[in-house]
């Protein structure tokens, strides 16, 4: 049941009105919203459920022992316990293909029999999100007792909360159950709900899906049939289809859950703006982003031990984040190719800043307003940040690391010759970097033109942009990207 799909517009128009109904009945909405989240789930592989119900209950169960367990040896015993068993759930159900066949290279290299079997493993749909979002709310409460949730279905309800179980935004239960806990039936931004679900729409439906229809998908698949200027343009294309595609779900998931009262934390911050890849992560998948801060980095050891031990901490969470995203090395290059950057990133902002004291120290103050040179350095910063991005994105499209060089290749020869591209593909991609750089999202001509219809009338014009949006889409509309994840 994707939430593109006129079966999830008919299951949303179904449980809405049910939503607020129930909203100022504690116990029978979260009863209803669980059983709204699991049918939901369910929907995609029933099989899938009984995992989401075993991991909830056992963060549950956790995290209640941490929080009555005062015995610091066993706490630690039970967290350690609590990891191993959520991380080796999502390691054996999205990894196990490709530790397998890591395995049998290396039984095979010594000339000996792979004991190992090959499972028919099928990964569970958002298993990677719920389980972040599940170790987050256990982990907070490990390290802060006092954040325990002690009603089971509470938790349960925070873990598989439908709108975004299956690609985040990554929630935190801080957040999260306060909302749920208040039965106080609050208005509603509908404009601003009906914004996100048309601009997610939009995202998804005409920009992402026709780039990866006319140029991403073949161009990637066999770059050697194009020229060098139309797998480029088939790479920019890609860095545009991912942003619209990913940031859409984000917004649909916003305005699903902004409809149903819950405000859903931003994902996405004008990514393609960024001057330096550190800003890129705060602006990209930024409840992923904060998770590994929070989570990963932090608990290595973050910046607390030493210089190179700050940056040998960055580059094994951003190699980390990468193979997070899928069973493939590809995915682990490019974490690494993130990770290398954010050192030099670094490298280069101690430089600026020491150079900046020298000369602060000799008695030259810095210009008071914006200059030329300044300019031309920002124009270069975000130049080489959005190209090292994209370079980035090749490894994380391509079929595999093989692909992605052969890609880059294709791509420096500089031949004119095979198939060229559609002018539409690049003039998307112009168009998504020009509403990011003038800081246009459209919200306020949205307001103006819609807020003065009376509500029936905003959710029948809401209905008839989706049709429209719907028709102007491809036929087949593919899943999201990061529903692979």
């Amino acid at each position: 049941m994707n939430i593109t799909s006129f079966e999830f517009a008919l299951f949303f128009a179904a449980i809405l009105p049910l939503n607020w109904i129930l909203r100022r009945w504690a116990a029978p909405y979260r009863v209803f919203l669980l059983l709204a989240s699991y049918v939901f789930y369910a929907s995609f592989n029933a099989k899938f459920l009984l995992i989401l119900l075993v991991f909830s209950f056992l963060t549950w169960f956790f995290a209640v022992v941490f929080a009555e367990t005062s015995d610091l040896r066993f706490r630690r015993f039970c967290m350690i316990l609590y990891v191993a068993f959520s991380l080796g759930m999502l390691i054996f159900f999205k990894y196990y293909e490709m530790l397998y066949i890591s395995a049998d290279w290396l039984f095979r290299s010594v000339s000996v029999e792979n004991p190992v079997p090959l499972l028919d493993v099928i990964m569970p749909i958002g298993i990677s999100f719920f389980t972040f979002q599940g170790m987050s709310y256990a982990i907070d409460v490990y390290r802060e007792p006092a954040k325990v949730e002690r009603s089971l279905i509470e938790v349960f309800c925070f873990i598989s909360f439908f709108p975004t179980i299956l690609s985040g935004p990554i929630l935190r239960a801080g957040n999260f159950l306060p909302q749920l806990k208040n039965n106080k039936v609050e208005p509603v931004d509908f404009t601003r709900a009906f914004y996100l679900l048309t601009r997610g729409l939009i995202k998804k439906i005409i920009i992402s899906s026709y780039l990866s229809e006319h140029i991403v998908r073949a161009t990637f698949g066999a770059p050697e049939g194009f020229s060098s200027a139309a797998v480029l343009v088939g790479v920019l294309s890609y860095s545009a289809q991912i942003y619209c595609d990913f940031s859409g779900y984000s917004d649909l998931a916003q305005g699903i859950a902004l409809l149903m009262g819950f405000n859903v934390p931003d994902n996405f911050n004008a990514p393609y703006i960024s001057q330096s890849l550190r800003d890129f992560w705060r602006r990209w998948h930024i409840t992923f982003s904060v998770w590994l801060r929070d989570y990963l980095y932090i608990s290595l050891g973050g910046n607390r031990k030493g210089r190179t031990r700050k940056f040998v901490n960055l580059i094994a969470t951003m190699g980390l984040g990468g193979l997070w995203h899928g069973a493939a090395y590809n995915f682990l290059v490019w974490g690494f190719i993130h990770g290398f950057g954010l050192v030099g990133n670094h490298l280069i902002m101690e430089y600026r800043k020491g150079r900046a004291a020298a000369r602060a120290a000799a008695g030259i103050l810095p210009p008071s307003g914006p200059t030329a040179s300044g300019m031309a350095w920002a124009t270069l910063c975000w130049l080489t940040t959005f190209s090292y991005v994209t370079v980035a994105w090749v490894f994380f499209g391509a079929e595999d690391a093989g692909k992605a060089v052969d890609i880059l290749r294709r791509i420096a020869a500089w031949d004119p010759s095979g198939a060229g591209f559609r002018p539409t593909c690049l003039v998307l991609v112009g168009l998504v970097l020009a509403v990011q750089l003038l800081n246009w999202s459209g919200r306020d001509v949205f307001r103006r033109g819609f807020e003065w219809l009376p509500m029936p009338l905003q959710g029948l014009a809401l209905g008839i942009a989706a049709t429209l949006i719907l028709k102007l889409g491809p036929d087949g509309v593919l899943p999201f990207i990061y529903f692979q994840f």
